[in-house]
């Protein structure tokens, strides 16, 4: 676990230091900034909207960050033979594997946490006071970037094709806010050539609904989740271990 720890520390400074990282920031404060234009046009709803769109955008370009690590890290470092340099040391390549994943995931976590302080700032000056279901929703919105990335890592190493890798992780993105409605079509109605290739789908796509969780922080009389805050970090925690468990044995195959 050492070793984990030091190569997530050290991907962290990395990623910190990443011009891609940079530019998203500034990107989103932008935007954020913009969502002021859209609140006031949105008059009796102004709250609402800049609360919605904040919380979309910053999940959004969380996302962008995950996809852009995910699917360059390992593969950049295995053409430019820097990981021969990682894995000459006694470190597995489970262990550089986790540590670049979670150094990828702490410094997006840095990245989205920074915009969603800029995000209260602009709602706290408009009057809005809804810390606990805003912290509820910022959640939901990291894991859901959380879960996409361990697919992608997988795909990217899989594929070994950083576009081919982040196209697949995008559609599959997208249909995971869609998953309750292909379980639906499985169990009613689906044709019988359509049922299969749709229940494997629905064992691949991650149920991205489950953490769609921003509606929470727009109600005002918040009522108990359907689903508690251990089921949501256990769900993600399982699918990015089974993913990322994949993409190891993937990499032990490949030959440096």
């Amino acid at each position: 676990m050492r070793n984990v720890a030091i190569l997530a520390l050290t991907g962290w400074r990395e990623n910190l230091r990443s011009r891609f990282y940079l530019l998203s920031l500034a990107f989103a404060g932008i935007f954020l900034y913009m969502s002021l234009i859209f609140g006031v046009l949105a008059v009796e709803q102004e709250l609402r909207v800049l609360v919605d769109f904040g919380l979309g955008f910053i999940e959004l370009m969380g996302l962008a960050g995950a996809l852009y690590g995910a699917t360059t890290i390992v593969l950049r470092e295995m053409e430019t033979k820097t990981i021969y340099l990682v894995l000459t040391r006694p470190v597995g390549r489970g262990e550089y594997l986790l540590g670049r994943f979670l150094g990828l995931m702490l410094s997006v976590l840095a990245a989205m946490a920074l915009m969603s302080a800029f995000h209260l700032v602009i709602l706290w000056a408009k009057g809005w006071r809804g810390p606990e279901p805003y912290a509820l929703a910022f959640l939901g919105a990291y894991l859901k970037v959380l879960v996409t990335a361990a697919l992608a890592t997988f795909l990217a190493i899989f594929s070994s094709s950083v576009l081919t890798a982040g196209v697949i992780a995008c559609v599959l993105w997208t249909l995971g806010h869609f998953l309750p409605e292909i379980k639906f079509l499985i169990g009613h109605g689906a044709p019988r050539l359509a049922a299969l290739p749709l229940t494997v789908l629905s064992y691949v796509v991650p149920d991205l609904q489950l953490f769609n969780l921003r509606d929470r922080a727009v109600a005002a009389s918040l009522a108990a989740p359907e689903a508690g805050l251990a089921w949501w970090l256990g769900y993600a925690v399982f699918y990015g271990g089974v993913w990322l468990a994949l993409a190891w044995g993937l990499l032990r195959r490949k030959e440096f």
